[in-house]
């Protein structure tokens, strides 16, 4: 069984990506959330960034550790993947990547970090408030330069996912638990 801390970190991404609140992760969800990350950051449907963050958005709930490829995915079996043997390995070859191709598309000049206007657009828009989205950013930009780097959002996404540390920054990067 999760950590408590771990559950509801992951009951947290559950909620945010269960877009219609019907208690079940579909492709409704997958498809509304591409167009809301997309649109935010004004990438055209079929660009290079649209179809980046579609594969892997779809690969995130495609590849759950112990799901076979199900087609929708409630609370439990979401949270659940967290005692799969294959967790860690998802984490640093799905999640991560899913969230970094967001990341490259909020990072419009190209220079491996955002402002805390960028990322805070795409989540906002996905339910977080402003405040929830403003302190996560701030415990997030270690060096408190006003830009998260490629590597520190890495750095926070593993905690996020793998940690049970209950102090470690990465815990709030998808709001307050």
């Amino acid at each position: 069984m999760p950590t408590a801390l771990r559950i509801r970190k992951l009951r947290r991404v559950f909620d945010a990506y269960d877009l219609d609140r019907d208690g079940i992760i579909e492709e409704s969800d997958i498809l509304a959330l591409v167009h809301i990350w997309c649109e935010t950051y004004e990438l055209e449907p079929d660009s290079p960034g649209w179809t980046d963050i579609d594969s892997k958005t779809r690969a995130m709930f495609r590849d759950i550790p112990g799901l076979d490829g199900a087609e929708k995915v409630r609370a439990e079996e979401w949270i659940a993947m967290a005692d799969h043997p294959d967790f860690a390995r998802f984490v640093e070859s799905v999640a991560i990547p899913h969230s970094m191709a967001v990341f490259t598309a909020a990072d419009k000049d190209g220079d491996g970090r955002i402002s805390a206007r960028e990322m805070l657009a795409a989540q906002i828009k996905a339910g977080m408030s402003l405040q929830e989205a403003d302190q996560a950013f701030a415990l997030l930009d270690a060096d408190g330069d006003g830009y998260l780097t490629y590597d520190e959002y890495i750095q926070a996404l593993r905690e996020f996912y793998l940690s049970d540390d209950p102090a470690a920054h990465g815990n709030r990067i998808a709001g307050e638990l």
